[in-house]
């Protein structure tokens, strides 16, 4: 079922007004407490390739993130070095002439210990103040994990899911850029999702990006990250990170 409905999401990909793609090489940290309370929380090198769409139909934005490209052992504690890949999909389809839209939102994180894949349906809203653009949305959650040491695994709709995206623009020391505060929250999670994660019934990530624009191409980002019983870590802790990118 969720094959299908990416695929028809993809699909309306037709005419595209605006579009760009863009390379990330980073590096991704964790404070001594999240590493002791979360046996996956790894500092290590990424890379991450994204798409971003806009058009009359409303946008697409879609990534794929690969964490310890290579499966440099040096950066897992000196365990047997293992690649997660992080992949993300959102489709925004704009309802009429209005400032809501059908959501579609695809969340997959996979290695070879753990998978998790969430999958929001519902509807979010656009507004845009000035320079500050925001958008918020709520809807269903349907989740597949499985948990390898365990054996442990849930298909299933699991609560709810709520967003609320936000960026504004600005200039500064003659560069422009672009500060972004993404919260994702679920809600009232299955029983047997929570079980099979060692999840709490809530869990949620905020993810606060600096991204200043050195040229019309490349770029720097930084990164902090909060996350709470989130992303196949079942305790809470922060993320931070420095990237440079291109866009072509």
């Amino acid at each position: 079922m969720k094959k299908q409905l990416v695929t028809a999401l993809a699909a309306l990909v037709v005419a595209p007004a605006m579009s760009a793609t863009s390379v990330d090489l980073g590096y991704k940290a964790h404070t001594s407490d999240t590493k002791s309370d979360n046996g996956g929380a790894y500092d290590q090198p990424f890379l991450k390739l994204t798409h971003f769409n806009k058009a009359d139909w409303g946008t697409l934005l879609a990534y794929v993130k690969l964490e310890n490209p290579g499966e440099v052992k040096e950066a897992q504690h000196g365990k047997d070095g293992k690649l997660t890949v992080k992949s993300l999909l959102i489709v925004d389809k704009q309802i009429g002439d209005t400032s809501y839209n059908l959501w579609g939102q695809n969340f997959l994180v996979s290695n070879r210990t753990v998978m998790e894949d969430n999958l929001y349906l519902g509807v979010t809203t656009n507004r845009k103040y000035g320079d500050l653009f925001i958008n918020a949305g709520v809807g269903l959650n349907y989740s597949a994990a499985h948990f390898d040491p365990t054996g442990a695994s849930f298909d299933g709709i699991s609560g709810y899911a709520a967003v609320i995206n936000a960026r504004y623009l600005f200039s500064a020391l003659g560069l422009k850029h672009s500060l972004s505060v993404n919260y994702e929250g679920q809600i009232d999670r299955d029983e047997d999702h929570m079980s099979t994660l060692g999840y709490d019934n809530y869990g949620h990530q905020i993810i606060t990006t600096l991204k200043t624009s050195m040229t019309d191409s490349f770029y720097t980002k930084l990164h902090m990250t909060h996350f709470d019983s989130w992303g196949a870590a079942p305790n809470d802790g922060f993320e931070y990170g420095v990237a440079v990118g291109f866009t072509f």
